[in-house]
């Protein structure tokens, strides 16, 4: 009986403290999508202290610091994302990114093409093969890094547009459709946890 409350009292904490890393990681995205990037890294770091096997916290964190030109800490968090969840899209192309911003040519083109061998059909594929073929050219300027990463992160952040589009909306509650829970309310009033 008594190895049942503990247990018991085990589920329920964890179940509150996970709660809470999902609020500090929704504030950490809505913090990245205000480009309010310190405290969306912040918020992340909150994530991990209290799950730190949550890849899509080390996605988000990476992509932050890409934002905020932290490159080494934006490979750091990404290639924990990748380790962590091989099929997450955002993880691969910002690392590719982040290792191109940060000069290393050679594991960004091996990146990329990496993430075409898993996804060779979709949106964001013929700027990556584009890039690649520009990367593989004799001679690399800033201006080229410059286009290259540009031109993909104006494609993802058109991608995230029509996701948040398709994903949220207002009605007289705050109702999110999540990708893999159905939907959720949130009521006027609604405190978070610290």
């Amino acid at each position: 009986m008594k190895n049942l409350t503990t247990l018991s009292i085990v589920t329920v904490i964890l179940f509150i403290g996970s709660g809470c890393a999902g609020m500090h990681y929704r504030t950490g995205v809505n913090y990245l999508e205000q480009q309010k990037y310190q405290n969306a890294i912040d918020s992340f770091n909150t994530v991990l202290e209290k799950n730190p096997e949550y890849p899509k916290v080390y996605t988000q964190l990476g992509i932050a610091h890409y934002k905020t030109e932290m490159y080494a800490q934006s490979i750091s968090e990404l290639e924990t994302a990748k380790r962590l969840q091989r099929s997450d899209k955002s993880a691969r192309l910002y690392l590719g990114m982040a290792y191109l911003r940060y000069g290393n040519i050679d594991d960004a083109i091996t990146e990329w093409n990496s993430y075409l061998e898993k996804f060779p059909y979709d949106n964001v594929s013929e700027k990556l093969r584009n890039g690649i073929t520009v990367l593989e050219s004799d001679e690399t300027l800033p201006e080229t890094v410059d286009l290259v990463t540009s031109s993909i992160e104006t494609i993802v952040a058109q991608e995230e547009k029509i996701r948040d589009m398709d994903y949220y909306y207002q009605w007289p509650y705050t109702y999110i459709r999540h990708r893999d829970f159905g939907y959720g309310r949130r009521y006027p009033g609604f405190r978070s946890c610290d």
